[in-house]
């Protein structure tokens, strides 16, 4: 049985724990930021009630809902929540789809590589997943690096997939890892 409360942890940076109502000012920030969300599924945030309805609606009922609690991004230096790095869906078979989003302020600091590292070891060791899939829009290639850098291995494209903030479809890439790879040190 997998486990859905996730317990918050540390990495060098950055302090990974359940996002909470207060965080609504921080989400807000990237959310309604159109570079941001540009290859993302949500349509922008148009208010911090936006933001927080989004985190009352979804985030918090992620366990009800049997889905793992996953992760806001905190930053250690000033308590800033600056992203999120959690499961997108349960998928069958003890797999999951995890999914990110990065405050745009922070890009290319290696802040979400170490954060989705820190959630692939927890999805293995803690939660008890056998599986992680990854996608990301064709045009999305910072997500790509990230995803490669996590060491994810390329599955195929799947056409037409899903749609941006605008709601525009376009291909996305699929990824996996597996938990044997994670453990062999393959990743």
């Amino acid at each position: 049985m997998l486990k859905l409360e996730m317990p918050s942890v540390e990495t060098k940076r950055l302090l990974l724990r359940k996002i909470q109502e207060s965080d609504a000012s921080d989400m807000f920030e990237y959310a309604s930021d159109l570079k941001t969300i540009e290859w993302l599924t949500f349509p922008r945030h148009e208010s911090v009630e936006d933001s927080l309805k989004v985190i009352q609606d979804f985030f918090l009922k992620r366990v009800e809902n049997g889905i793992p609690s996953g992760y806001c991004l905190v930053l250690k230096e000033n308590n800033k929540m600056i992203g999120t790095c959690d499961f997108a869906q349960i998928l069958r078979f003890d797999s999951a789809e995890i999914g990110y989003v990065l405050n745009r302020q922070y890009w290319n600091q290696g802040y979400m590589s170490e954060a989705c590292l820190k959630l692939i070891e927890m999805s293995f060791d803690y939660v008890g997943l056998r599986r992680l899939e990854i996608l990301h829009s064709v045009h999305n290639i910072a997500s790509q690096r990230v995803i490669e850098k996590c060491g994810f291995v390329y599955e195929g494209l799947k056409r037409k997939y899903a749609p941006n903030s605008k709601g525009e479809y376009y291909d996305h890439k699929c990824y996996s890892l597996l938990k044997e790879e994670y453990k062999r040190g393959e990743n």
